[in-house]
């Protein structure tokens, strides 16, 4: 069997470090999800030592009571640093807090009593029950991250709920059968998920903090479509990767009509909305492995892989017909919008993504000086 001391010291100093970090990370960035997950990480530490105190001094009120305060208020911690990513910390502190204070009450008088540990492990599988449906609440990127955090809590619930069960039938002696072997290696899996959900933590916020910061510079902050910068990036491989297979594609330069009358008429939050909602029915309309963007106010971008002229024609007319044949609701303001669009295709030759919009764009001028709400085709 695992040395448990050895367990117990490799694990105080993981969680050390982590819990160190992430208060670094706190200082640096003002994140509270950092403070509380990385206090987790030290009230876990605390926790440890004076649980482990017990082989060495009889100081029940500190080896058992301090050490099952300590030990429920570390998924505590997390909680509120999970909740502390949405924003929604406050709403939660006080319910920890009363959680806590009833704990210390209720675990008082009975420090030295073996019933003591069935309601800390009663406690702790309830904390960890709850993380893992509060992380359901959590929008994010990396979501295999989040699955095996949300898969940590689980196991660690389960755990606690098997030493629960393992307590009650030891304390009413309904089996001779020694559960010490079995209680061990439930305490080792214990300092063992604690520790691993300790370092998934950070590695996720990392991971996210990292995406923020990708879609600031790459994406429009109203719509979430690429932005100009990003979509001439993209674009220029994908063109020069038609160049290679010499495949078609067909770029297309996309308008609200009379946007400026919306904002004018019903207000920017609205014209806002009228963005967003233009936006989403282009996306709907597209394939996995197109490109769209917003470029400038009322302007989208839209590149079609592997798309022949025809094709793109009937994309782009299911698009207009799309945005057309509905109407568009936002605070009891009922308005029909309509887009002008301009398509060209590529087959081969360039590899100036800026000429090939440019031709798109001739298209999207003559669509809206012929009247507006329509596909005009370029010929490149």
């Amino acid at each position: 069997m695992v040395h448990l001391p050895t367990i117990i010291s490799i694990s105080i100093l993981l969680n050390l470090i982590i819990g160190a970090f992430l208060l670094s990370l706190y200082f640096l960035r003002k994140q509270s999800s950092y403070l509380y997950w990385g206090s987790s990480c030290l009230i876990f530490v605390l926790a440890q030592i004076t649980a482990s105190l017990r082989l060495f001094i009889d100081l029940p009120f500190i080896t058992h009571y301090i050490a099952d305060l300590l030990i429920i208020s570390a998924p505590l911690a997390a909680i509120l640093g999970i909740h502390a990513y949405t924003q929604s910390e406050k709403q939660k502190l006080k319910l920890c807090a009363y959680l806590l204070g009833a704990s210390a009450i209720v675990l008082l008088p009975l420090y030295s009593n073996s019933i003591n540990q069935l309601i800390t492990t009663a406690v702790i599988a309830a904390c960890f029950s709850y993380a893992a449906y509060a992380l359901r609440k959590l929008n994010v990127e990396h979501i295999i991250h989040l699955v095996l955090l949300q898969l940590c809590f689980v196991l660690h619930a389960c755990i606690m709920l098997l030493q629960l069960g393992l307590l009650v039938i030891d304390g009413l002696n309904i089996f001779t059968f020694d559960f010490s072997q079995i209680l061990a290696i439930i305490l080792l899996s214990h300092i063992v998920i604690t520790t691993l959900t300790a370092m998934i933590w950070p590695l996720l916020m990392f991971l996210e903090s990292e995406q923020i910061l990708s879609d600031l510079a790459n994406r429009d902050p109203l719509t979430g479509l690429l932005n100009r910068r990003a979509f001439l990036t993209i674009s220029n491989n994908y063109l020069e990767q038609a160049n290679n297979n010499l495949t078609e594609l067909c770029a297309l330069m996309i308008d609200i009509d009379f946007f400026k009358k919306v904002n004018d008429q019903y207000g920017h939050d609205t014209g806002d909305e009228a963005l967003k909602w233009v936006a989403n029915k282009i996306k709907s309309q597209l394939r996995e492995g197109d490109l769209i963007a917003r470029i400038g106010g009322e302007e989208f971008a839209v590149l079609l892989t592997n798309t022949s002229l025809q094709k793109g024609q009937i994309l782009s007319e299911r698009i207009r017909v799309a945005i057309n044949s509905e109407t568009f609701i936002h605070q009891q303001h009922k308005i029909k919008l309509s887009i002008s669009v301009g398509i060209i295709t590529h087959k081969s030759g360039s590899n100036n993504i800026n000429e090939l919009l440019a031709q798109a764009d001739k298209g999207l001028y003559k669509a809206k000086s012929n009247g507006r709400n329509q596909v005009v085709m370029m010929a490149f």
